[in-house]
């Protein structure tokens, strides 16, 4: 019995200094590694600063080609034919009825809209402004743009009823009657309609 304990003792003496060698060698690596010699910013004095140090490319190819991709449209005007002004219509290619209402703005689209904007109520502008734009365009929030009124009513609605819809909305919408809602919502709906006839 006692040869029992005097060999489990050695036994575990041998394994703990084992151990011991093990983690010092781990820490002598590990501060061999972090000894590295810090990196040098070598710098030099610039004596002349206007002096060109990088030389330019010659530029042997004048082709429009080179400089714009080409999106493989062709097209049929032949510019040593006939001047731009006389036949742009060939120059150019044509756009669609959708193409043309996208690029169609008025020089006065931002002073109208920020106009109408301040037409707008104190309760959207506190209500929905922060998180659906001054313009209910959206910035966190969805855009409120081409919703009519019983649409946004409805989803104020469920907001205000299943708290777990929204987290945000929920807590803004729970104070607010059901005549309150329905007169934002309508009240958003008319500036939809006044943005689209401005368009």
């Amino acid at each position: 019995m006692i040869k029992e304990i005097i060999l489990s003792t050695a036994l575990i003496i041998l394994i703990s200094g084992c151990d011991n060698k093990k983690q010092e060698e781990k820490n002598n690596s590990t501060k061999i590694e972090n000894t590295q010699a810090p990196l040098k910013i070598e710098t030099e004095e610039n004596a002349n600063s206007k002096e060109i140090k990088v030389a330019e490319k010659e530029k042997t190819d004048t082709k429009a080609e080179s400089y714009y991709y080409e999106y493989n449209v062709k097209s049929e005007y032949d510019p040593n034919s006939k001047p731009a002004n006389e036949d742009a219509s060939i120059r150019e290619k044509s756009r669609t009825v959708i193409d043309a209402n996208l690029n169609v703005r008025s020089p006065y689209e931002k002073v109208q809209i920020s106009l109408l904007v301040k037409s707008l109520s104190k309760e959207f502008i506190v209500k929905c402004s922060a998180c659906h734009n001054d313009y209910a365009n959206g910035i966190i929030g969805p855009s409120l743009l081409n919703k009519d009124s019983t649409y946004i009513t409805n989803k104020i609605m469920k907001f205000k009823n299943d708290k777990n819809a929204n987290v945000l909305m929920s807590d803004l919408v729970k104070q607010m009657s059901d005549e309150n809602i329905k007169k934002l919502a309508d009240e958003i709906s008319e500036f939809n309609k006044q943005i689209k006839g401005m368009r």
